[in-house]
């Protein structure tokens, strides 16, 4: 038998693969703590990316993989990376792109 579900009921889905003690983890405290980190490791942002949205993704990357260390051989793993980067991009990536736009923009 075959069911169909909504968009948002599958993202609800594939959201319950992912352990319970990272959903608890991944709180905004916490991510922005890793974010901070990811911040620090890009020094010189505007030599290392070409606009914000790419910064923005190199300091998530960066945070998220960080987080998540002691993961790496889970199955879970690739699921838990993808739902952390969700989180992250749609709690910082505007402030993140607006930091590499002023910082860059001053250096010109």
């Amino acid at each position: 038998m075959k069911y169909i579900i909504t968009e948002s009921q599958y993202e609800l889905l594939k959201e319950y693969n992912i352990p319970l003690h990272i959903r608890r983890r991944a709180n905004k405290e916490t991510l922005k703590h890793f974010i901070s980190l990811g911040e620090m490791n890009f020094p010189t942002l505007c030599d290392d990316f070409s606009d914000g949205y790419e910064y923005s993704d190199g300091v998530i990357e960066y945070a998220v993989t960080e987080l998540i260390e002691d993961m790496e051989d889970e199955d879970y793993y690739n699921d838990v990376i993808e739902y952390l980067s969700s989180i992250c991009r749609d709690l910082f990536e505007d402030y993140l792109v607006g930091v590499y736009n002023d910082t860059c923009r001053e250096e010109s």
